[in-house]
């Protein structure tokens, strides 16, 4: 190896007197600009397939944010009575309201004895029905989240635990009137 790399050094100049033919650069000048022509078609499959494949990731990351956050809007169709529609929302509201008639009529004739005790109840009532009324609200002013159709069964839900809780406390003394330190207040 070290003679043949001497051997080189010694004949450098041999070796650089020869240049190639012009032709020969100009040939691969001339493959090279041939290599270069745009192709139309291949950039605009390409700018599709970045487009799909950012599309795609798009449409799949807010899938996974919205329903694992529970951040979904709820799909509000315009109903013929000129409200709003929301798919097993009137249901759930209908049920709930039912809940509350059944239990309101099961106090009005033990109340009837205590018009302090229906005083205090119906104002828990209005106030829950005045938050239920700026619910309503939301929920028409194009806010129809599941936040506020949560809320709303909420609100319900307390105005049935109210009812129930007062209930349990009437019903063993259903004769007598509740004093106001036994009374239920919101």
């Amino acid at each position: 190896m070290d003679r043949f790399e001497e051997f080189i050094r010694d004949n450098r100049d041999k070796f650089d007197v020869r240049d190639p033919d012009p032709g020969v650069w100009r040939r691969i000048n001339d493959q090279l600009r041939a290599n270069r022509k745009i192709s139309w078609r291949i950039i605009l499959q390409r700018v599709a397939i970045v487009t799909i494949i950012f599309a795609a990731s798009y449409a799949v990351n807010e899938f996974i944010h919205r329903y694992r956050n529970g951040s979904t809007r709820a799909v509000v169709t315009p109903d013929p009575s000129g409200g709003y529609a929301i798919p097993g929302f009137r249901e759930a509201e209908s049920y709930y309201a039912g809940l509350v008639n059944q239990k309101m009529n099961e106090l009005k004739p033990i109340m009837a004895n205590c018009p302090a005790l229906k005083e205090e109840l119906n104002q828990d009532m209005s106030e829950l029905d005045t938050v239920y009324a700026d619910l309503m609200n939301d929920l028409k002013d194009n806010m129809a989240n599941q936040e506020v159709i949560e809320a709303i069964i909420e609100n319900y839900r307390l105005k049935i635990s109210i009812l129930e809780n007062l209930l349990s406390e009437i019903k063993p003394r259903e004769n007598e009137c509740l004093t106001n330190s036994d009374s239920y207040a919101l």
